[in-house]
């Protein structure tokens, strides 16, 4: 075994470590950092030269993510996040009523803009909410998370992996929403049957009246600038529907629309794109660009291939199943969660296979749902939540998520198999 390949194994799996394991007992390991700092030693050990870590980042990829940042933080500004949970508190009569509501909106907003970036901001959203109407939180953070994975799945834009894989396998916006949505729809359906029937006790309950008062906004609402930013998030969305037949990048039809929702909010005082750079996820973005690097690493030092030697369709010349290809992401997903997993099996995936990328895409992001470290919103709900003494606990949510998963996974095998 050569130098270059040991060196390679050695820091992918050092870096990969502190991606899944992130906190250490003495220091607290940033997803972001990790990543970055995989890649920087894949250049100081000489496995991968500047100009081909270079050329393996996939700017379509970063500027999509940022585009979409942008608009969405333009939505928050404008109180668009607001204006939903207090139509939610007014139309829910029950907790079970609430809690589905809950689950259909975050899998909405999941499907047209990022799912870590809508449960960054509607977590505490939905913890006002339960503290207002005195409901335990914990079934309805569960639903938050469990929901915006699977609504996510439905589109291009959805998550991260998602914009990744259609960037690297050139499927079009609108081809891969109609293979996508109605597998995120049924389980979706099936969430909502898990989550409900798992927290029955605590969904008997009718909420009162007098507990349907209206939240207090951490931000107030700009209808002017709202109906700008509403219809600027419509415009968003069909130009990604047709962007194929124009010719046109998503990353580009992101970034113009993420400059059009800066220039908005520029509107009320140019002080205001401070604030609207502080809120973008920039960590997201050096994460990815991190692994860009590592994997340049990974290809260039030959250790892919002898990964995918490893496992049965993954070697040289070989094509995946289906279900084996399921089987292989949801296992990884949760070990090392579902984007650096990903990025890792994409490599080993034919470019032209588009049924197996779409596979890849609906079996990550599922699978992330099996445990609170499966996918970076479980994660991001739970860290949010314990800013405010709410713990979600490992061991009892597994209960609820491995079954959920599994049934999901395998609707996901017969749907892309037989339909």
């Amino acid at each position: 075994m050569s130098y270059v390949l040991i060196a390679a194994f050695a820091i992918f799996l050092f870096t990969y470590l502190l991606i899944s394991v992130r906190r250490l007992p003495t220091v607290n390991v940033r997803r972001d950092v990790a990543a970055l700092l995989g890649g920087v030693l894949m250049l100081v050990f000489g496995i991968v030269s500047l100009r081909e870590a270079w050329d393996f980042i996939d700017f379509d990829v970063i500027f999509l993510l940022l585009g979409m940042m942008l608009l969405i933080t333009g939505l928050e500004f404008t109180g668009f996040f607001e204006i939903i949970v207090s139509k939610l508190i007014s139309k829910s009569p029950s907790k079970r009523k609430l809690l589905i509501m809950i689950m259909l909106i975050s899998a909405f907003l999941s499907a047209i803009m990022l799912n870590d970036a809508v449960v960054l901001l509607f977590t505490p959203i939905v913890i006002r909410c339960c503290r207002a109407l005195k409901a335990n939180p914990i079934p309805y953070l569960v639903a938050v998370f469990v929901s915006a994975n699977i609504g996510s799945v439905s589109t291009v834009i959805g998550n991260p992996q998602n914009a990744y894989i259609a960037t690297k396998a050139g499927i079009d916006f609108i081809d891969f929403s109609i293979r996508l949505v109605p597998l995120a729809v049924i389980c979706l359906a099936v969430a909502i049957l898990f989550v409900c029937f798992f927290y029955r006790k605590s969904m008997d309950e009718k909420l009162g009246r007098h507990t349907n008062q209206s939240i207090q906004a951490t931000r107030s609402v700009d209808r002017y600038r709202l109906y700008f930013m509403l219809i600027l998030l419509v415009a968003t969305v069909f130009f990604f529907a047709i962007s194929s037949y124009i010719g046109v990048k998503l990353s580009e039809i992101a970034m113009v629309s993420g400059a059009i929702s800066l220039l908005i909010v520029m509107t009320r005082g140019t002080s205001n794109a401070i604030w609207v750079v502080k809120r973008i996820d920039w960590s997201i973005l050096f994460f990815f660009i991190g692994l860009f690097i590592l994997m340049a690493g990974v290809v260039q030092s030959g250790l892919l291939q002898e990964i995918a030697n490893l496992f049965p369709g993954f070697g040289y010349g070989e094509i995946p199943t289906i279900g084996g290809l399921t089987l292989f992401s949801a296992i990884l997903a949760n070990l090392i969660s579902n984007v650096p997993s990903v990025m890792l099996i994409g490599e080993m995936l034919p470019a032209g296979d588009v049924t197996l990328w779409l596979t890849l895409a609906a079996a990550s992001t599922l699978a992330g749902n099996a445990t609170l470290m499966g996918a970076a919103a479980n994660i991001i709900v739970a860290e949010e939540a314990e800013k405010v003494d709410i713990k979600l606990n490992f061991w009892k949510y597994i209960k609820i998520g491995i079954p959920m998963s599994v049934i999901t996974l395998i609707i996901t095998i017969l749907f892309l198999t037989y339909l």
